[in-house]
């Protein structure tokens, strides 16, 4: 490994793939099996949780001794052990005879950590084990001149705030990624959703699909979308999309820009989009994760249900993890916490925001309900604010800003109807605050007080 190597690694820190030790103890076995019974992964010892370089003092006394670790586990795990002036790294492949199990028990890697196998999970780990992953899966028709975007790579570099001086190959294969075959780099599905430019032909079930229907039920659709890009790029879509949809009022605050309150908290639907992407089964083809927004609701829809080792009681309790890669990718660029809070958040969020409690269904399918009020409910709410006098500098702040302004087009950015607009209007100009000055079309508003 070399310096540049390694100082990104360093600069990445801890994740799905890398762990930092300090110093070798007895939990040393523990990440042994963990990675053996995941993904495989990389060991630094002689660094700090937080990246920083300790050093270790190589003796052969000390390999003979970790390999003792590997030697004792049960069963046997076929480590590698290279050195880098004062840091020991242990690379652990991915195990061919899962589960493996040290003197403490059996563990496995979550996110960045070793955690430990109850009964029930080594139950469910081998009735798993039979069915490969499908973000560690290698794409077969995955064509690097073709279908890899350095653009795409580049900007998650920059959003994760890495700066290296490394090769592509180098990136994606220390990203988790990408592998090397008989010399041929090859690119897993996970590596897919990142790092192409369109995944329509390559993942199709990966697409986004978001739309608006005409009332409550799924009959007339007003709009749809979609998003068949590059996975970082499809969320970001997908919020946008709601974002539109969503209705919003102003409030002045005093500063020189209102305040916008959106019916819904964004960072709840942010949370339940996000959550749809990482925890969707992906070897389900023909059906995407879907956005259906009515007059009453908003439905965020993934395939897959709960993953295998969650169940209706433990649900927003424990975090089980689909898609580790994905997820670990996500939580590099600040999209995820990577801790299973993600349930948690979009409660408290809509309680924060004094709104009505998400409905959670789950059987092949998990979707989240953000239950909203009707046109007739907000128009009445806004009307009566309109009146007040916050309302009221509402709409003068408008008119300030485009003294041309129609009551239809202000009804539309405040969100009510009209002729709500029209009666706010009359108060206006009977208390001498407002002035219409030229013809009902061609003219403007003039603002006295």
């Amino acid at each position: 490994m070399t310096k540049k190597e390694l100082d990104y690694i360093l600069q990445n820190g801890e994740s799905y793939y890398v762990e930092f030790k300090e110093n070798a103890n007895k939990s040393l076995s523990r990440e042994i099996t963990a990675f053996a019974n995941a993904s495989g992964g990389k060991i630094y010892l002689g660094i700090s949780d937080n990246g920083e370089r300790k050093g270790i003092k190589i003796t052969n006394k000390l390999k003979s001794q970790i390999q003792d670790l590997a030697n004792n586990c049960f069963p046997v795990v076929h480590i590698t052990i290279e050195e880098n002036k004062e840091i020991l790294i242990i690379n652990v492949p991915e195990g061919l005879e899962k589960p493996y199990q040290c003197s403490d028990g059996f563990y496995v890697r979550m996110g960045a950590n070793a955690q430990k196998m109850n009964r029930d999970k080594i139950v469910d780990f081998l009735q798993s084990e039979g069915h490969l992953k499908f973000e560690e899966k290698l794409h077969r028709k995955y064509d690097f001149k073709k279908d890899f975007s350095e653009e795409k790579l580049k900007g998650y570099l920059r959003l994760a705030g890495i700066s290296t001086g490394l090769d592509n190959e180098s990136i994606l294969l220390n990203l988790g990624v990408a592998e090397k075959i008989n010399g041929e780099l090859k690119m897993k599905n996970a590596g897919v959703l990142f790092f192409t430019d369109s995944i329509e032909l390559l993942c199709e079930q990966a697409t986004i699909t978001c739309g608006v229907f005409d009332g409550t039920e799924r009959v007339h659709v007003l709009n749809r979308k979609d998003y068949s890009m590059d996975i970082v790029s499809n969320i970001k879509n997908a919020l946008h999309f709601i974002k539109q949809e969503l209705r919003v009022r102003y409030e002045m605050t005093g500063a020189a820009q209102r305040k916008e309150i959106y019916e819904l908290p964004l960072d709840a639907i942010r949370e339940a989009v996000i959550n749809a992407v990482v925890h969707r089964d992906y070897f389900l083809t023909g059906s995407h994760v879907t956005v259906e927004i009515f007059d009453n609701r908003i439905e965020i829809t993934n395939p897959g249900g709960l993953p295998k080792g969650l169940d209706k009681k433990s649900f927003g309790k424990r975090a089980v993890r689909r898609n580790q890669i994905i997820a670990s990718l996500l939580h590099r660029i600040n999209f995820v916490e990577n801790m299973g809070t993600g349930i948690n958040k979009i409660k408290n969020l809509m309680k924060a925001a004094n709104k009505p409690d998400p409905d959670f269904e789950f059987d092949h399918f998990f979707t989240v309900v953000f239950f909203r009020k009707n046109s007739s409910e907000i128009s009445s709410e806004i009307s009566s604010e309109i009146s007040s006098e916050k309302g009221s500098e509402i709409i003068l702040e408008l008119m300030k800003e485009n003294p041309k302004i129609s009551a239809r087009l202000l009804g539309e950015k405040i969100g009510i109807s009209q002729r709500a607009v029209e009666k706010a209007i009359q108060k206006l100009k009977k208390e001498g605050v407002i002035k219409r000055v030229g013809s009902p079309k061609g003219g403007y508003w003039r603002v006295l007080k």
